[in-house]
């Protein structure tokens, strides 16, 4: 597991430079000459070398809880973003985020190994950006902590129970259970989540959420979507509601207009409120992903005063299925 760590860190520096080419590389794929297709074919083979490389990690663990060795097609995939954060306080700044689910289908109950970043943010209620900003890519990458745990699907009661492991010394275990409802009425769709989790060291809490879909036409969903978390660690309450359109331009290219409001406290108050709209195109086949998000944030800190960010990013698919 070491060695596939340090394989794909090593991928995210060497891609890092390409990011600040995103808006350029959103543009239609121009045609190159054969030297110039010869020398691109590298990054082409190394993800098709990490692909199958997670692929035989998934089947190799597979083989070692269950005692069963097979050769089938591995549905486990790992995923990588890195890209910039422009700011008017900050400047330029960067992120990365690895994460990853190795699927184990031979493994007595249906275990699945999951890999996330940023692992000890403990709710996305209170979440204002995508990453915190002020450092570069290569600090974001070493400064994110971990989580490696084994999750087993509870059919009868719909739910995932999660347990595991903050990677960081020292190690910090602990222990989560989501509970999922699907239901229609008519042409909305609703989802409905429960989610109680305890940390050894950073405490316990819980979240609920519920999401409402609905299709307009061919090319829009609209969705709307409440949750509240309670984090005993800090004995605060936070509140979040989305309204969000997406928009599908293309076979390749969607775009998500989102407004957000977030509040804290047991009765509700006011935090911040931000709009942005996000765009995401299939750089290349169904792999490579750029993704542009320009916002707008109000903050109650800072007076509700418009903050502007441009976030652009590239995300990197590895698995079997994306050979």
């Amino acid at each position: 597991m070491a060695g596939l760590f340090k394989s794909l860190l090593k991928i995210g520096k060497v891609l890092s430079g390409i990011v600040l080419l995103v808006p350029a590389i959103y543009a239609d794929p121009i045609k190159t000459t054969s030297s110039e297709s010869q020398e691109s074919e590298w990054w082409k083979s190394t993800h098709e070398a990490m692909s199958t490389k997670v692929g035989e990690w998934s089947n190799g663990l597979d083989a070692f809880f269950s005692g069963q060795r097979h050769e089938d097609v591995s549905t486990s995939f790992v995923s990588m973003r890195f890209g910039s954060i422009i700011e008017g306080k900050e400047g330029v700044s960067g992120f990365f985020n690895l994460d990853a689910k190795l699927d184990l289908p031979y493994t007595e109950d249906r275990l699945d190994l999951i890999i996330e970043s940023d692992a000890d943010r403990l709710t996305q209620d209170n979440r204002r950006v995508d990453n915190e900003p002020g450092q570069n890519i290569l600090q974001s990458a070493q400064n994110t902590r971990f989580a490696t745990m084994l999750r087993y699907f509870k059919e009868e009661w719909n739910a995932n129970i999660d347990m595991g492991l903050l990677v960081e010394m020292p190690v910090d275990p602990f222990v989560r259970i989501t509970f999922e409802q699907d239901y229609g009425l008519g042409q909305w769709t609703f989802k409905q989540e429960e989610s109680l989790f305890d940390y050894y060291s950073l405490g316990y809490g819980g979240r609920y959420g519920i999401k409402a879909l609905r299709p307009i036409g061919d090319r829009y969903v609209f969705g709307a979507d409440f949750g509240v978390t309670y984090l005993e660690v800090d004995s605060k309450t936070y509140w979040r509601q989305n309204v969000y359109l997406n928009h599908d331009l293309s076979d390749k290219s969607k775009l998500r207009y989102q407004v957000s409001y977030l509040q804290e406290g047991s009765t509700p108050r006011a935090e911040s409120f931000l709009y942005y709209v996000e765009y995401k195109r299939l750089m290349y086949d169904d792999w490579l992903i750029g993704q542009l998000k320009p916002q707008v944030t109000y903050e109650r800190d800072n007076d509700y005063k418009a903050e502007v960010s441009l976030s652009a990013s590239l995300e990197v698919l590895l698995g079997p299925e994306f050979l």
